[in-house]
């Protein structure tokens, strides 16, 4: 389970993952450390200096890094007062680096039944889309990437990659530059889902729901498209859920066996 979880991030990062500036190196711990909520709403993060002193950097990188958290409405700054948490409502929950700090932890129950429930409101809609306007190029994609689904080994990441291209070309093919924009933003956490649900515990069931969504796709079927897409995104879920259990499951033996 842990070499699958490492091969998704690899995944998640590739193609935005910036040079790594200090100032972002800076941003990115503290961000994590918010998201993670060792540093929680309402509470005021350490002074410039102790920044500085804990990594090693200059006042402005410390000032950009924060200058970065606030632009994601991670924190607010105030003279006299020093950088507050905002309260996560706030958050830029789209915004690739607090999706990817997220993922870097383990996801959180809450935050898989709010990805979920945005796919559901998001997706079944595309493939409705993409029945009545997709290209015979876009089929051709849609084809190819299940044909990885169904043949890659089961978690690897030439799965992941052929799991996350069907599910993008969907939102593609349905020619909305607003649902397209969408499936840009929540690429991260369409690659978590995705390789969570590709563990052990994931039936042959999930390769089929797939192949009806391609079948009324190529039928120019909006409505069974629709329905097709609600089924397989509510599989998912569950699927997902089982891994997460089960994982913890396993965790929970291992620190007793530490004990």
């Amino acid at each position: 389970m842990r070499g699958t979880m490492e091969a998704t991030r690899r995944i998640a990062a590739s193609g935005r993952e910036r040079p790594g500036s200090l100032s972002d190196r800076v941003a990115a711990e503290i961000g994590r450390r918010i998201v993670t909520g060792q540093y929680p709403p309402g509470e005021t993060l350490p002074t410039e200096p102790k920044v500085q002193e804990e990594f090693g950097v200059s006042r402005t990188a410390v000032r950009e890094a924060i200058r970065l958290l606030s632009a994601k409405g991670l924190t607010v700054s105030r003279p006299k007062i020093g950088t507050k948490v905002r309260p996560r409502a706030d958050w830029n929950m789209l915004d690739s680096d607090v999706l990817s700090w997220q993922l870097d932890q383990r996801p959180s129950d809450e935050f898989i039944h709010s990805l979920f429930e945005m796919r559901e409101i998001i997706e079944p809609a595309a493939a409705a889309r993409a029945a009545e306007r997709a290209t015979e190029e876009e089929l051709e994609t849609l084809r190819v990437a299940l044909e990885g689904i169904q043949n890659r080994e089961r978690g690897s990441s030439d799965q992941i990659r052929s799991d996350l291209a069907f599910h993008m070309t969907v939102l593609e093919a349905s020619h909305n530059p607003m649902l397209r924009s969408v499936g840009s933003l929540i690429e991260s956490g369409l690659v978590v889902s995705f390789s969570l649900g590709w563990r052990t515990v994931m039936g042959d069931d999930a390769v089929l729901q797939h192949r009806d969504v391609y079948e009324a796709i190529r039928k120019r079927d909006p409505e069974e498209a629709y329905l097709a897409m609600r089924r397989l995104l509510r599989n998912a879920k569950g699927n997902v859920f089982d891994s997460i259990w089960v994982s913890r499951r396993v965790d929970s033996g291992a620190d007793k066996e530490i004990r």
